[in-house]
């Protein structure tokens, strides 16, 4: 949830920039995130994770 926000904007300032180039880069600013700063996007992963579950059980 955090990197597709965080890509969008990257690719919006940066649009020639590799791919492989912004995973590296959201890989280094993810992990430089306190867990407090994380949870909110955990939390929404997690429960899109519930609802995808709910749709497709046998997925």
């Amino acid at each position: 949830v955090w990197s597709q926000i965080q890509r969008a904007k990257i690719v919006k300032e940066q649009p020639n920039k590799h791919n492989a180039a912004i995973s590296k880069q959201l890989g280094s600013e993810w992990k430089m995130l306190s867990d407090e700063a994380r949870m909110p996007y955990i939390h929404e992963s997690q429960r899109l994770k519930r609802i995808h579950k709910q749709q497709y059980p046998d997925y």
